[in-house]
């Protein structure tokens, strides 16, 4: 008998709301088992303003955050090509779920450095597009991945960069409490 997966925890703020969280296979690699515990919060408040301003229910999520733990099962220490591995997949899993949630015309713009719990970890920034109103408005979204003892933790998340008028949005703040809430995972 295996040991459940624990759920991983992070630091939401207030307006924030858990969407989703499960358990799954995200992907498989031919001789090792590999089990998510993920968890998605959205950010309520903003999207009950966008459905005001437009007078529509979108039911795209434009500001989102998840973070996952990934248990490799047998158990494997994290290596240089055993992280590669788990980053490349889950990374090609965002994208279907970012596409899977109404983003569209998703490209990777570039990678940044940020720092969780003493290390420097590789977040690669994506742009997308989501149609709202008749209209496309650019979205960026930032993933990354990297080990934590026997497991690996896995965050990610999106926020819009402009919003229908005659609601204002600071694309700078929301990266930077993006950041935040990933360098809070554990």
């Amino acid at each position: 008998m295996t040991d459940e997966i624990a759920p991983p925890s992070i630091d939401v703020p207030d307006g924030w709301r858990l969407v989703s969280e499960e358990v799954t296979a995200p992907f498989d690699v031919r001789v090792i088992r590999i089990e998510a515990y993920t968890q998605i919060y959205e950010d309520v408040e903003l999207r009950e303003r966008l459905e005001a301003a437009t007078g529509t229910e979108n039911g795209t999520t434009w500001r989102f955050v998840f973070a996952s733990r990934l248990r490799i099962s047998p158990a494997t220490s994290p290596s240089k090509s055993l992280t590669r591995l788990v980053r490349d997949r889950a990374t090609s899993k965002f994208v279907e779920v970012l596409e899977e949630r109404g983003f569209s015309d998703v490209d990777r713009a570039d990678t940044h450095r940020i720092d969780v719990d003493h290390t420097a970890v590789e977040a690669t920034r994506f742009r997308a597009q989501v149609r709202v109103d008749g209209r496309d408005r650019p979205v960026e979204a930032y993933f990354a991945a990297w080990p934590a003892g026997e497991e690996y933790l896995l965050g990610g998340g999106a926020y819009p960069l402009t919003l229908p008028e005659p609601e204002t949005f600071d694309p700078e703040s929301a990266r930077e409490e993006l950041f935040g809430m990933l360098r809070s995972i554990e």
